[in-house]
């Protein structure tokens, strides 16, 4: 059995709670002002008695932070989920909202409506998120056609290497036979696979 990583939602909010925009992505499913009030009160508090908060965790889940002088924004993920990639990806996306809406936000008259067009470059960023690994398991996988020519001897760990060679010998293959093919354990096969769908090397094959 493989193991499930996910990300749950997206929150940004002002520095004093009002959230600005949210979208759901797994089971994670409360009023988003509730919620960002909450999280934002958190980071105000660690501000105050260190440098902020980096993360918050539950028996379940995982809040992971991103913050600026007018933002608070926050993802939830399963606990497993790895922090730094996606913190990386919530500053970008951030710092993009800051730069469309920073002059607004000086003087915001409360409505939200229109924050929703960057949708499609929060889903840029968080999409690789959203997908338990263990629905790869019979999905199929490629590699990421500005892969295909470059030496996969630098910068990648042996496991996935041994992803990446099957991929270019066989064209696709399924974490399944990742797994028998190339003799590695299930957590190590996730565990690579998984690394290399976060960072675009590999893709999932859409079903038709």
């Amino acid at each position: 059995m493989f193991l499930k990583s996910m990300l749950h939602n997206i929150w940004i909010a002002k520095d004093t709670g009002e959230c600005l925009y949210h979208k759901k992505y797994g089971s994670i499913d409360h009023d988003e002002n509730l919620i960002t009030s909450f999280l934002s009160a958190i980071e105000i508090f660690a501000q105050n008695v260190d440098e902020g908060c980096d993360f918050l965790q539950t028996k379940n889940f995982k809040f992971i932070y991103a913050t600026s002088n007018q933002l608070v924004t926050v993802v939830c993920t399963d606990c497993n989920e790895e922090d730094n990639r996606i913190r990386s990806d919530l500053k970008k996306i951030q710092e993009e909202f800051q730069n469309r809406y920073s002059e607004e936000l000086k003087d915001w008259n409360g409505r939200v409506e229109h924050f929703s067009m960057m949708e499609e470059y929060i889903d840029r960023y968080l999409k690789k998120y959203t997908m338990p690994v263990e629905n790869l398991a019979s999905t199929k996988l490629e590699l990421n056609p500005k892969i295909i020519t470059q030496d996969i001897n630098r910068s990648y760990s042996r496991q996935q290497k041994k992803v990446i060679s099957l991929l270019k010998y066989k064209g696709t293959a399924t974490l399944n036979d990742i797994v028998k093919l190339m003799k590695l354990t299930e957590t190590d096969a996730q565990l690579a696979t998984k690394d290399l769908l976060n960072n675009d090397v590999i893709r999932q094959i859409p079903v038709s």
